[in-house]
């Protein structure tokens, strides 16, 4: 029996390696899949200036500043350089690492709790943040592919797997998360199944632990949905925008030549591939359509892959080392830190981002 429960446990870890490594195969086999070669893709990104990259750097910056308005109003109290902190971090940690989302959720529950936050306010930031950076990202994909369609402008084929997988995934989730939080009710009767399937597990823990969690962490949802929406909506707006900025400015250094419509389409379809990513961050999947999309508008494979793959650097890998480093500085500064934060959490989040800079 004991040999069953430690084969289930590892089981997540499995998958979520066996998925890591899908997206990097996925990756190296891009050229193939477009009719590139990397020595090619590699001249076109080793011609861009220094100072380009520096500004397309600084785009990308400019993008998490705006997107800070989002953080802090899902957590009011939470400072520039916090969200910041916690963006950067928690994205490496979940980029990188098997099972990333939970040590990512992990180390932000961290780090917050030794800001002084409660558990409850973290559990109502991450549902709200979460629940607008997808719906943002499902309203603007779905919106500009709509209105393609209605132009008249013709579509990649294939797109009806990325549009239902998307639906799919905002669906569950926003379900569930409705389910849970439409009323006091609800966040009552989950919270027992919670606390019932805590004692099983834990005999002799607070009966009512997870539904006195679930009843607090309603009541701050309620006041941060209130009173952050157009702050939170904005933001996530703005974050979009100076997304699709980047892919055009990545595209337009490499020498790509193309319609700014038609690199919107790409970016919508990159951004609706990103909701249900088969891999983390959807690392190889993402690359793979947005060259396709641009390659189906007459694109040139070799610049599209360079400009995609200069995008994704930006978006995806750049965040690992940065937010790496800053994970590792604060673990070394709290891993003996106040009281007040779960020594458990603190050193499983340890183990897990020291593994992903080695």
């Amino acid at each position: 029996m004991e040999e069953s429960k430690d084969g289930r446990r590892w089981w997540p870890v499995v998958g979520s390696t066996a998925a890591t490594v899908l997206g990097c195969l996925m990756i190296a086999a891009l050229p193939r899949f477009v009719g590139a070669s990397w020595p090619a893709i590699g001249t076109c990104l080793g011609a861009v200036p220094l100072p380009v990259i520096g500004a397309l750097v600084v785009l990308w910056f400019l993008g998490l500043l705006v997107h800070v308005p989002v953080l802090t109003a899902a957590l009011p109290g939470l400072g520039v350089r916090q969200a910041l902190i916690l963006n950067l971090s928690g994205s490496a940690v979940s980029n990188v690492l098997p099972v990333g989302g939970p040590a990512g959720m992990g180390l932000g529950y961290a780090m917050t709790r030794s800001w002084g936050f409660r558990p409850e306010a973290f559990a109502s930031f991450t549902v709200a943040t979460n629940l607008w950076n997808a719906v943002g990202k499902f309203v603007a994909g779905l919106g500009v592919l709509a209105l393609a369609a209605v132009l008249g402008v013709p579509l990649p084929s294939g797109l009806a797997p990325v549009i239902l997988g998307a639906s799919a995934f905002v669906l569950v989730a926003g379900g569930a998360a409705a389910a849970t939080f439409r009323c006091e009710s609800a966040a009552a009767g989950v919270g027992r199944r919670l606390d019932a399937l805590l004692a099983r597990v834990r005999p002799g823990s607070d009966p009512l632990v997870c539904t006195g969690w679930l009843l607090s962490s309603r009541r701050e949802l309620v006041v941060v949905v209130r009173d952050g929406w157009r702050r939170m909506t904005v933001g996530v707006l703005l974050y979009l925008g100076l997304q699709a900025a980047l892919l055009l400015a990545c595209l337009a250094a490499v020498g790509a030549e193309v319609p700014v419509g038609y690199v919107l389409i790409a970016f919508a379809i990159e951004r609706l591939i990103s909701l249900a990513p088969i891999t983390p961050g959807a690392s190889g999947v993402a690359e793979l359509g947005t060259v396709a999309a641009l390659h189906f508008f007459g694109m040139d494979p070799v610049v599209a892959a360079a400009g995609v793959l200069l995008y994704r650097t930006l978006m995806f890998a750049i965040e690992i080392p940065i937010g790496g480093t800053i994970a590792l500085g604060w673990l070394r500064r709290h891993r003996r830190g106040a009281g007040h934060i779960e020594a458990p959490v603190i050193a499983h989040v340890e183990l897990v981002t020291t593994g992903a800079a080695s």
